[in-house]
């Protein structure tokens, strides 16, 4: 048995499979964790905990929900630049 796809089939399925797939990563984040602010920023958790977080303007962006601690996003990121820029630039 035989079959045959043409070329323009296969293109549009594999568009609308990346559009798809595309759609899932360009959802907004209201806002993030620790452990997803450590995947953005590749520092560790320990190190975001003690030297980043606790600085005057990432208080600002946090916010506890019961026990969870998140942190709105992207402002968090604005906040991390501003940290990097005043305790690390030469």
């Amino acid at each position: 048995m035989n079959l045959t796809i043409s070329d323009d089939v296969i293109k549009e399925l594999v568009k609308e499979e990346v559009s798809h797939h595309l759609s899932d990563y360009k959802m907004d984040l209201f806002t993030i964790d620790i452990k997803k602010l450590a995947e953005l920023t590749s520092l560790s958790e320990k190190t975001l905990t003690n030297k980043i977080t606790s600085q005057p303007e990432f208080v600002e962006v946090t916010r506890r929900v019961g026990t969870r601690v998140l942190y709105l996003y992207p402002e968090c990121m604005t906040a991390y630049r501003k940290i990097l820029e005043r305790r690390y630039s030469s």
